[in-house]
């Protein structure tokens, strides 16, 4: 596995698998929760290699990761067997206040069904820019299917959140789906809409829509939890496997439609209000000094406590016109701070690690980067990014900015500006603006204690900094038009089971070093070569999809294994116009093979650009 040794030196370090009480993942943090924190090394997980930081809080020991972080968990959750413990019996008391109890359960119960959510969202957006721009009619059939695709994301929102609450509960799983999808079953929605009363055994139901909530299902699946536990002590074990099931609905349902649902959609309609009044009467105000302070709750991990309210303000009002607006500036910040630092540092390792860390916030909203590797670390960005936060805040505040859908703002999310009736997608790119210079100026001019090393450390903390500090940039070995690896007709390239890296479609058959270094392998076919450069990548630059069975014929190797060469020396030479006509498909496929050995590895110019020899291509951080 990939990432074993990092996942063995984690579960070491947090104290070995009995320590560990539950564990998701967001977007770049490992969230545990711990059966006992004091039995955790808190500098052995600093030291391990990938992780950028390590915050405790909100009863949550969070190692914050990067964009792999899914990759991680994945192999984590296979190496701890956690789907098994999910369903066993908690034996560890859990000490935590209950502040910290309630932004655990919120965290651990939406951040696992945050990626459905944003993509069903960007689904509906793409439907929207679909029709508006007249390439897809809303009345035909289509559309029709899309819509219907897209929008069970969020009105089975429910069940999602009952199965992933469940797992916090620790109760069955599928009955927490179940109880979620009870409040959208289609005899309830149709008995809502029909607004007719309705009793249960005499006692008045409120008819309310559950559609695309989330709160009734935490309430709901909490509750079924404790009668789960009683339903388990007074059922014979001979019925058990039907009886224990039925008891739980037969309670848990009614009390829900009864109670919970209608408490739900009180605090649901309260949060609402109390949101949609300070954006009408107070968002000038609060935006900004929410931006302000944004980058501080992400810093403990509790900006995810904010999530429910920008759902449902989404689900309910159809648009979050605060939380999204307010990530959107902070996340931009970030992202202009670690810019400020890269441009004006003199440290190597720092201003690479700031301009990679840059590229992530701006494109993707991925602030922990820049924030733990740059920002908070030096301190003073900080507080750059929050003027520059608030400054934006206050423009898009007074402007009342609406976001559509719940997704993580930046560069590439900017579809979530707009809506059928509503366009802020220019107003986005003046804050992201507004944002940028208001934070690059402040912090340029705050600076900060530039960590600059001396001649007798700065070997060993190259190499202790090496995974997550380190940056290159590999320039063009070929002229043509990139492609994105997963785009290749080569499932061994395009899974990236080799490697990361970018593909290029030819438009002159010669390969010439990206930089200099060794070539360390060479192949009796000439169809490609692996070259060893002196900033630690190892490559291989393989010319055509299955050219290999031309046995070299069209291709000239012009280095020897072990040869040293320099930046722009040929290295490979190949006929393209007769690769072509014998019905290769001659793309260029440069690969990273050490990829395990870098944070990120990077494509730098977007898919279908041109590029010439020297242009940068991939870059490795």
């Amino acid at each position: 596995m990939k990432y074993e040794a990092m996942n063995q030196a984690i579960i070491k370090g947090v104290g070995g698998p009995g320590n560990v009480k539950s564990v998701v993942h967001c977007a770049t943090r490992l969230r545990f929760v711990l059966n006992d924190e004091s039995k955790a090394d808190d500098d052995a997980v600093k030291n391990i290699p990938g992780i950028l930081q390590l915050v405790k809080k909100a009863g949550q020991y969070q190692l914050v990761i990067g964009n792999n972080v899914e990759d991680v968990y994945n192999e984590l959750a296979d190496m701890l067997d956690l789907d098994n413990q999910a369903t066993t019996a908690d034996s560890g008391k859990d000490n935590r206040n209950l502040f910290d109890k309630v932004i655990g359960t919120i965290t651990g119960s939406i951040a696992p069904v945050i990626p459905l959510l944003a993509g069903a969202g960007m689904g509906k957006v793409l439907l929207l820019i679909l029709t508006l721009t007249g390439a897809l009619s809303d009345k035909s059939q289509t559309y029709q299917m899309l819509n219907l695709i897209f929008d069970t994301g969020y009105f089975f929102m429910p069940a999602f959140i009952g199965f992933s609450a469940a797992k916090i509960f620790k109760t069955n799983q599928y009955l927490g789906a179940f109880m979620g999808l009870v409040t959208v079953n289609p005899n309830w929605t149709a008995l809502v809409a029909a607004a007719k009363p309705v009793s249960f055994i005499g006692i008045p139901v409120q008819l309310v829509s559950y559609s695309s909530t989330l709160i009734t299902a935490i309430l709901a699946v909490w509750i079924m939890s404790y009668i789960e536990k009683f339903v388990k002590k007074i059922t014979p074990g001979m019925i058990k496997v039907f009886a224990e099931p039925m008891l739980i609905m037969l309670i848990t349902a009614p009390l829900t439609f009864i109670v919970l649902g209608p408490i739900a959609n009180l605090i649901s309609m309260g949060i609402a209000a109390v949101s949609m009044f300070l954006y009408e009467h107070a968002g000038f105000i609060a935006i900004p000094l929410l931006a302000a302070a944004y980058p501080w709750l992400v810093s403990i991990g509790i900006h995810k406590a904010l999530s429910p309210i920008s759902i449902q303000l989404v689900a309910t009002q159809g648009f979050d016109p605060i939380i999204r607006v307010v990530a959107l500036c902070s996340n931009m910040s970030q992202a202009a701070a670690s810019l400020a630092v890269g441009l004006k540092t003199k440290n190597k390792q720092l201003r690479a690690l700031a301009l990679s860390s840059t590229v992530t916030a701006y494109l993707g909203g991925i602030t922990e980067p820049a924030m733990f590797g740059v920002n908070l670390k030096l301190k003073k960005p900080m507080y750059g990014a929050m003027i520059g936060g608030a400054i934006a805040g206050l423009f898009a505040g007074f402007m009342k900015m609406k976001a559509f859908i719940y997704v993580t703002p930046g560069l590439l999310s900017l579809p979530m500006w707009v809506s059928k009736t509503e366009n802020f997608v220019v107003l986005a790119i003046a804050t992201i603006v507004i944002a940028s210079i208001a934070t690059f100026v402040a912090t340029w001019l705050i600076g900060f204690d530039d960590p600059v090393s001396d001649e007798t450390t700065k070997k060993e903390q190259a190499e202790a900094d090496k995974v997550v500090t380190t940056k290159h940039t590999i320039n063009s070995p070929v002229v043509g038009e990139t492609r994105k690896l997963s785009e290749v007709n080569d499932e061994t390239f395009a899974s990236g089971v080799m490697g990361n890296g970018i593909a290029v479609i030819p438009s002159e058959g010669l390969v010439v070093a990206p930089a200099d270094g060794i070539a360390s392998a060479v192949f009796d076919t000439s169809h490609a070569i692996g070259i060893h450069l002196d900033n630690d990548a190892d490559l291989l630059i393989h010319v055509g999809i299955d050219t290999v069975e031309l046995h070299g014929k069209y291709f000239e190797t012009l280095v020897k294994k072990g040869e040293r060469f320099h930046e722009g020396q040929p290295l490979l030479k190949f006929d393209l116009e007769k690769i072509k006509a014998a019905g290769y498909d001659p793309t260029v496929m440069i690969i990273v093979l050490n990829t395990k050995d870098f944070l990120e590895v990077l494509p730098v110019p977007e898919s279908n650009q041109s590029v010439k020899v020297g242009n940068n291509l991939l870059m490795l951080a």
